[in-house]
């Protein structure tokens, strides 16, 4: 098992660092200490030829801002929280609503995606990990309480790679972290996902209102374009005259997992390549390149709608009426735990 970094560039004065953990089996994911971006995840394909699975900007710079957060620790609030105001233990917040001018997205546009976070490596003989901590002071971006939080990234050698994130807070606040990166099992995004075969072990969706806001409603997949319990490819109906697929302009919605263990597999059979999703959050944001941020990936080409597909694990936004605003309270004294894995693999 190998590890190395190196320099990519300059933020605010502070090298941006890449971390790179390679396995015994020659899969690799590198990382940025900005926003604990992942800017590659290399795997083989059936033929045995290693690509990234992820999208990424090809110029370091645009990992500045990221307003696609391509690969990034999302905080201190995954997705969105309606109009841009929380009240907690009888005191109203006002965020910034950097979404349509509505919404409150991602913790705001100088969320934990443009913080540098401190980073270590550990290894032992059958995994090798990045633990990034980052400390959000009270009052940043408007939130409540100072946050301590840990991320470790492992990458074992049975091709499971984990995301296991740890926050705790002086005072009561809302804590909801995932990391942001979008999929494309073809590898260097040479085709766009919409062959790519998904499934999602959930019979419920939340429903979404025209400006994005979580109404408090579930609604049953079944007989709808939102039914994963059996495979499909994402192309199938994300185009359909649905009421629900186009306020999120495609996927964009939180399904609510059947299971204490959420799962989520994603299968591109032209590459043979198979990622198996598995977490202990409640919910998975699957959001499909609806809204392309103009920027050059990696592999020189600009970004379009389906190029990829997000698999937020995390917990449900905060909609109209503060509707799931309770699942993601976290108080002085209890301990924020989550954890995702990604096990890669080749169709047999």
């Amino acid at each position: 098992m190998r590890y190395s970094s190196k320099v990519l560039g300059n933020y605010n004065g502070d090298d941006v660092i890449e971390y790179t953990i390679e396995n015994n089996n020659g899969i690799r994911v590198s990382v940025l200490n900005l926003g604990g971006v992942i800017t590659g995840i290399f795997t083989p394909d059936k033929n045995g030829n290693f690509k990234n699975i992820v999208l990424g900007y090809k110029n370091i710079e645009d990992y500045f801002e990221n307003e696609a957060y391509y690969g990034a620790v999302i905080g201190r609030f995954a997705g969105r929280i309606y109009k841009g105001k929380i009240q907690i233990e009888d005191k109203e917040y006002i965020l910034e609503r950097n979404n349509l001018e509505i919404n409150n997205l991602h913790g705001g546009s100088f969320g934990f995606q443009r913080k540098l976070w401190k980073v270590n490596d550990f290894k032992n003989e059958n995994e090798l990990a990045l633990q990034l901590e980052y400390i959000s002071k009270d009052g940043e971006a408007g939130f409540p309480g100072e946050v301590k939080i840990t991320v470790k990234y492992v990458l074992n050698n049975n091709n499971e790679f984990y995301f296991f994130i740890q926050g705790e807070t002086d005072k009561t606040t809302v804590l909801n972290i995932t990391n942001h990166s979008y999929f494309n099992l073809s590898g260097n995004a040479e085709r766009n996902v919409l062959k790519h075969k998904l499934k999602i072990v959930s019979h419920k969706f939340l429903e979404l209102s025209e400006d994005f806001g979580a109404t408090g409603k579930e609604i049953d997949v079944k007989g709808t374009p939102f039914d994963f319990r059996e495979e499909k490819e994402i192309g199938k109906d994300v185009e359909l005259d649905d009421y629900q697929l186009k306020a999120g302009g495609g996927y964009d919605h939180p399904f609510k997992f059947d299971n204490y263990i959420g799962e989520v597999e994603l299968k591109d059979e032209k590459s043979g390549r198979v990622m198996k999703v598995s977490t202990n959050n409640s919910y998975v944001v699957i959001y499909t390149t609806n809204y392309p941020v103009e920027k050059v990936l990696y592999n020189e080409k600009m970004p379009e709608k389906r190029m990829a597909v997000c698999i937020e694990t995390q917990n449900a936004p905060i909609g109209v009426n503060a509707c799931y605003k309770e699942q993601s309270i976290l108080k002085r004294g209890e301990e924020y735990k989550r954890w995702t894995k990604y096990k890669f693999d080749i169709l047999k």
